[in-house]
């Protein structure tokens, strides 16, 4: 379950066993109020209940005081009853036996009317009782369902700050470090909350910001001295000054040193693009591509495009380095005499540049890891080799998330591989 229904069933659960516990206790306390009531009246007020009758016309009846008694019925003999208490009885003449007319009083005790009033006063508390339990449960029941009402009310609104903070959290990136949360409302326990994420992305920005610089630095720095070598070298070679036995270290030095500035290249090119954007403008795809396709070195592979005219707002430097590690990676990663297709088209509203080459079978493993900066877990696709810097599809993938694009990669059945740029239009 959500932890918003963990929430309403929680409370539910807490209101249904508060409940349930009060309506007990109210029952139990109204079943000893009558059982106290029964006792107080079985010892107050039925022992102390008598019965007189009294015969009319008789010398008894005329000397006494009447006021003071309460007549019972007046058919027949004339039955008075009085108690201690003040509590009258009434009961039919047929139910008092003994007694005598010619007696002037008589008074006696009324077992039956004492057993009838206590049996009187115990059903009275079994129906208040049972009339009671029953409807305590209906009224628990009624209320359960309003207390989760209630309660899925009150998490739900709870709750939306914190899916408002989830939203926004879930939309910043690496590539819009700069946007914060900065919630409204009270200050509280969801504010302080979204608070302590804001110091966390402004952490965060600075420490990208502080990598992207030192990264742009140290490569811009050390181009210079890499293009010093790569002269110091290239010099001697093309007048012949070097000797033979120190040729074949001079050209593998002079190797080295052309890969080093490709990979300084591209790290300035991957830390332009986590740069973000400064201006944009719109760029024509297909023009685009065809130039990059022109002046491709394809050597035996055959090269077949379908392109669409579509344009895309962004930096037209950083797109043509895009489609062209695109390009350089299927054809260093393809099989001799290898095919490469390039496509450009229009998907649901965004633009498509795909490329797609023979090649090696590659393992789904691998296509997840193969926008990984210097990924090096398969030497026949993703290894930088004697022309490649390790660099080329996690350049493709920062530059396709500056323009609010994404980067599609997925193993081609026979082999190779099929990568494709979507850009919005």
């Amino acid at each position: 379950m959500s932890f918003r229904t963990r929430l309403v069933v929680t409370i539910a659960a807490v209101f249904i066993a508060a409940g349930a516990a009060l309506l007990s206790v109210q029952y139990l306390v109204v079943q000893s109020l009558f059982a106290s009531a029964i006792d107080t009246t079985a010892a107050t007020c039925v022992p102390a209940l008598s019965v007189t009758q009294v015969a009319p016309g008789t010398p008894a009846a005329d000397s006494t005081d009447m006021s003071s008694i309460s007549p019972l019925t007046e058919s027949g003999d004339l039955l008075y009853g009085t108690t201690g208490t003040g509590c009258a009885y009434f009961a039919e003449t047929t139910d008092v036996t003994g007694f005598a007319v010619a007696t002037p009083m008589q008074t006696v005790a009324l077992d039956a009317v004492e057993g009838a009033v206590l049996q009187q006063s115990t059903f009275l508390a079994d129906e208040v009782g049972s009339g009671l339990l029953l409807w305590s449960i209906v009224v628990l029941v009624a209320f359960t369902g309003v207390a989760a009402a209630i309660a899925f009310w009150l998490a739900r609104r709870s709750l939306d700050r914190i899916g408002e903070v989830t939203a926004a959290a879930r939309d910043i990136s690496e590539r819009d470090l700069g946007r914060r949360l900065d919630l409204p409302g009270p200050d509280d326990e969801i504010k302080e909350l979204g608070d302590t994420i804001d110091g966390m992305l402004d952490r965060l920005q600075s420490a990208f910001t502080a990598q992207d610089r030192f990264v742009a630095n140290a490569s811009h720095e050390l181009r210079t001295p890499l293009t010093t070598t790569r002269t110091a070298l290239e010099i001697p070679l093309e007048q012949g000054a070097v000797p033979a036995d120190l040729q074949a270290n001079m050209q593998r030095a002079l190797r080295a040193t052309e890969q080093s500035e490709r990979l300084i290249t591209a790290l300035l090119a991957l830390a332009r693009a986590r740069t973000g954007l400064d201006e944009v403008e719109p760029v024509q795809l297909s023009t685009l591509i065809e130039d990059q396709v022109d002046d491709l070195d394809a050597q035996e592979i055959e090269v077949h495009a379908n392109l669409r005219d579509l344009t895309v707002e962004g930096d037209a430097v950083l797109l043509a380095r895009a489609v062209r590690n695109l390009l350089e990676n299927g054809i260093r990663h393809n099989v001799p005499g290898g095919e490469l297709w390039v496509r450009c088209r229009r998907e649901r509203g965004r633009a498509v540049i795909e490329v797609e080459n023979t090649g090696t079978p590659i393992t789904p493993a691998t296509v997840q890891l193969l926008t990984e900066p210097f990924y090096r877990g398969d030497a026949s696709r993703t290894s930088a080799g004697p022309d490649g810097t390790g660099l080329g599809l996690a350049i493709v993938q920062s530059i396709a998330k500056t323009h609010g694009g994404e980067v599609r990669l997925r193993a081609r059945k026979g082999g190779g591989l099929i990568a494709a740029i979507v850009l919005p239009l």
